[in-house]
């Protein structure tokens, strides 16, 4: 029996390092390509390079799409912060007739293919004659965002102890005053790790902004798709290598202030 579960084990152990690999072994093939002297998409040979890295604040779109692309994540994680906080909130403490139908018309994006909520976002905006493109990202990237909020918001809500919030208002706290002296600092590991997901979600986001970007404004993932199906210069490489870089710094950063294993315990 002993013998079966080492076997096991190391089988595991084994599938976890090939999961790892296969997930991990991608992006340093992209650092490595960012990383060539020379002028097409290659390994480096002999020596390595920082020129595409340079070239990229040559490159006044890309500058100016990844200023979209931030102020877009940040507008649309304080908006799914918000809505999915409230969304949570309705879900976990009242019972009421339309209930199983909120939950899943907020966790809908979840399944439904980006392209075609892409489309159908553009589709709407396009019968009402709205035609601005910042706002449209906005909305469509809300939707986008909520679900996450909303899940991780509802597993919080879940654990937490409701008496402590009714004593609080038995020794004279209004409702309000409870919930933001009691509840709210309680789930603040769940808010933080839901505008994280909202956040890095937002900002990687390419289906959906594909159909809602402009030629006018568009979003860094979007500018970056089509600067390789024009170009074949490894200044892509280098551009996805620093937005995954700035994705990981996010959630570094959250783990010096936080804590993951507090966020996981959420």
């Amino acid at each position: 029996m002993k013998a079966g579960h080492q076997i096991d084990s190391r089988l595991l152990g084994l599938w976890t390092l090939a999961v790892c690999v296969f997930v991990v072994a991608p992006f340093f093939a992209v650092v490595a390509v960012s990383l060539t002297p020379l002028d097409y998409i290659s390994l480096p040979h002999g020596a390595i390079s920082l020129r595409w890295y340079r070239e990229l604040l040559n490159r006044t779109v890309f500058l100016e799409a990844g200023e979209h692309s931030l102020l877009l994540a940040v507008e649309a994680a304080v908006t799914a912060l918000f809505l999915g906080t409230l969304a949570a909130l309705a879900i976990v403490r009242y019972r009421f007739a339309l209930r199983g139908t909120v939950l899943f018309t907020v966790s809908s994006p979840l399944f439904i293919p980006m392209v075609m909520g892409g489309l159908a976002i553009l589709m709407f905006f396009s019968m009402v004659g709205w035609t601005y493109e910042p706002f449209r990202l906005y909305a469509g990237h809300c939707a986008l965002t909520v679900p996450y909020v909303v899940r991780v918001l509802t597993a919080s809500l879940t654990g937490f102890d409701m008496n402590q919030e009714l004593a609080a208002r038995n020794l004279g706290a209004n409702p309000v005053k409870a919930f933001l002296r009691v509840t709210l600092p309680q789930l603040g590991p769940g808010l933080i790790a839901g505008a994280i997901f909202a956040f890095i979600v937002s900002f990687d986001n390419v289906g959906l902004s594909l159909f809602l970007s402009g030629a006018n404004y568009r979003t860094l993932p979007v500018e970056l798709l089509a600067f390789v199906e024009a170009d074949n210069d490894p200044t892509s490489a280098a551009l996805s290598v620093v937005m995954i870089v700035l994705s990981m710094a996010v959630v570094l950063v959250v783990e010096r202030l936080v804590g993951l294993q507090r966020l996981m315990r959420a």
